[in-house]
Formats: C-alpha cells, structure tokens, sequence
C-alpha cells in the first residue's frame, strides 16, 4: 500500500515561527517592512531569514563592493549595507522614484546613507550609464525576471574572480516548471537552466518559503570562476 506523504508546510511555518521568536529582531528592518506596508508599496521584500543569508555572504566574502538591481524599499539593500566596511559601497537601482524614496528614508534610518548609492530609473538604462570605479565582490538581482539574463551578463561582466552572483525568485512558486508555463515563466526556467549548465559546481540554490505569500521560492548563488 502506497504510504501519503506528510504535509510539511506547518512543520515548515512553525520552524519559521521558532526562528522569529528566538533570532534577534532588529528594529529598523521592523520599520521598513511596516513603512512598507503604510505607504502602500508591494509586501514582496526577501525575508528575514533570507537578509540573514545576504549579510553572512557579504561578511563572509569580504565585499566592498556590491550591484542590487531592484531596491524597492532598501530592504534588502540594508541587510548587505550593514555588513560592509566603513569604505564598502552598495549601489542599488530601482525604476520607480516612490519606491526610491522609501529606500532612501530606510538607508538613514539604518545609518548607511554614505554607503549607499541609488539610481532611479530602467535598470538596464542605469547599467549602461554605470562607470564602476572597482570590480563587484557581489550582485544581488531582485527585479523584473524577463531582464535576468541581461542583468546577470551584466554582473558577470564586472564581478571580479571569487566573487559571488545572488538571483532572487527562480522558482515562481514552482510555476516556472509546471506543465502549463507561459512565456515568463520558460523564460526564467531557460535562464536557470543555462545557470546551471555553465557554473555547474559553482552554483548553488537555497530555497525559502515565504509564509506571508504561501510561496516557496529560492535564491541561486554563484561563485565566478
């Protein structure tokens, strides 16, 4: 007799549960996620367990020098920020100036105006206009999934030897390998795939569930030969 597979999903919630009881919260990533909320910008920040990661990258690797292609509130760009060293520089691109503009107040509030530098407007427009006054130790994408191939070009381009490429949403909820796929979402499968086939060992994937969305997702990690 065939045996039904247990439902993870509360185990899953009450580990996340266990982890915002007992990890440290900070208040300004507090701040951000209900400004967030109040100022009616979309509630789709990484989570806290994946700005965790973001810095424990940063530290580990040393950056000085970090690419965010999608701001949206500073969320993320906090986390990263926070880990830098005094010389460090962020510099974030985010297309919409309302969004910009709550980032901006989240980078004094966490007191990292002076390592961060916004552009607003297209990211691949910003990106052209770019010029680097060092290689990237780091790029985190968190944007428009239909540009991730341009944008990851872009910082394997420009991220120096032994420094790492984070993707954000490659899974689409699990979207991007169902039977019925759109457009977008093979379009994204088509540029994990070719992740994967190129960077092999030096790619890894971490996957999170995001309880607030129902919605199991993941960041890819790459290591540039």
């Amino acid at each position: 007799m065939p045996t039904s597979r247990p439902d993870l999903k509360p185990l899953f919630i009450n580990v996340l549960d266990y982890l915002q009881e007992h990890l440290n919260h900070d208040p300004v990533a507090d701040w951000i996620l209900a400004e967030t909320a109040r100022r009616g910008i979309p509630e789709i920040a990484i989570t806290p367990e994946q700005g965790r990661v973001l810095r424990l990258l940063v530290q580990v690797l040393g950056a000085r020098r970090i690419l965010e292609v999608g701001t949206l509130s500073g969320y993320s760009t906090v986390w990263m920020a926070r880990a830098l060293p005094d010389d460090g520089k962020i510099i974030t691109l985010e297309v919409n100036p309302k969004h910009a503009a709550m980032a901006t107040d989240a980078f004094e509030r966490a007191g990292v105006t002076d390592k961060v530098e916004i552009h607003i407007g297209p990211a691949l427009e910003s990106l052209e206009a770019l010029d680097l006054d060092a290689p990237l130790d780091m790029a985190f994408i968190d944007a428009d999934k239909q540009n991730n191939m341009a944008y990851f070009e872009y910082a394997e381009a420009h991220t120096r030897p032994g420094g790492l490429i984070v993707v954000d949403n490659i899974f689409l909820n699990g979207k991007v390998i169902a039977p019925d796929a759109n457009d977008y979402m093979r379009n994204l499968e088509e540029f994990n795939r070719h992740v994967f086939e190129k960077y092999g060992d030096a790619v890894t994937v971490i996957p999170f569930y995001k309880k607030e969305e129902d919605n199991l997702d993941g960041i890819l990690v790459v290591r540039i030969p």
